[in-house]
């Protein structure tokens, strides 16, 4: 019998407007009983969209997760496409990471999930420990199955490496060598190019279940990210994808994944 194959849809950039494109899509993938995990940037988000989350949580416990996307997004410098790793040292972003860490505490409690993702996708060993640390149960970043990037990760996870020739070494799966947290990374994505900070070009329906096909080949947790404010014209096709999808997968929230991989 083959292994079931999981998807998890992991929403970032949860913040300081509870938009039409959030609840839609939240929305949606209650419809249709799949879970969403929504990722908080914690010194961003305002009380109405707090309040929103747990309410939403209160009623569908299952079906929405809430995990923690960096800290402030860097949205200072909206120019600099980076909040963690670069130069910064680790006890800067032990700083940042706690504050927001305390932060979901204060505002989520013992409704959050202990998983960090990282805006712009950037980290390095320090913010790696940091999050060791501080008692994360997972990560979640990006991952690519192209033949290139297997051999990377496959000598990288024999050497028991977090980087390697300077390039991130993914875990997707598993725990990080060395941590004690594991890695569940998405590697399917609706948006093609980003235009501005509010607009961008998406693939086609097609084009994004091939990533998902081409992903299943290789893993059997395939996580597909989104980022609710760029899709107000394609719910449509994010709900037939869904209505696609379940024929074929078993959907999940990252931290059912983190206890079952």
């Amino acid at each position: 019998m083959s292994a079931l194959k999981y998807i998890f849809l992991r929403n970032d950039d949860v913040r300081d407007s509870l938009d039409k494109e959030l609840i839609a899509l939240t929305d949606l993938c209650i419809k249709y009983n799949v879970p969403i995990s929504h990722a908080v940037e914690p010194a961003n988000i305002t009380p109405e969209v707090i309040d929103w989350l747990l309410v939403v949580k209160k009623q569908y416990p299952q079906l929405l997760e809430i995990i923690q996307h960096g800290y402030d997004h860097n949205r200072k410098n909206p120019e600099k496409k980076m909040e963690f790793g670069g130069t910064r040292t680790y006890a800067d972003q032990l700083s940042s990471i706690h504050k927001g860490k305390e932060l979901m505490d204060k505002y989520f409690s013992d409704q959050w999930d202990p998983i960090f993702t990282f805006p712009f996708g950037t980290y390095n060993n320090d913010t790696l420990r940091v999050i060791d640390e501080l008692g994360y149960q997972a990560i979640s970043s990006k991952i690519n199955f192209s033949v290139k990037n297997q051999l990377k990760n496959k000598l990288g996870n024999l050497l028991k490496k977090d980087f390697l020739f300077n390039k991130k070494i993914s875990y997707h799966g598993d725990y990080r060598s060395g941590f004690g947290f594991k890695e569940l990374s998405v590697s399917a994505n609706l948006i093609h190019r980003y235009i501005d900070s509010n607009h961008a070009d998406h693939y086609s329906k097609s084009d994004i279940l091939e990533q998902i096909s081409q992903s299943g080949r290789f893993t059997n947790n395939i996580g597909i990210l989104f980022h609710h404010r760029f899709h107000t014209d394609q719910l449509n096709m994010i709900e037939e994808i869904i209505v696609h999808l379940k024929e074929k997968y078993t959907f999940s929230t990252i931290m059912n994944l983190v206890r079952l991989s």
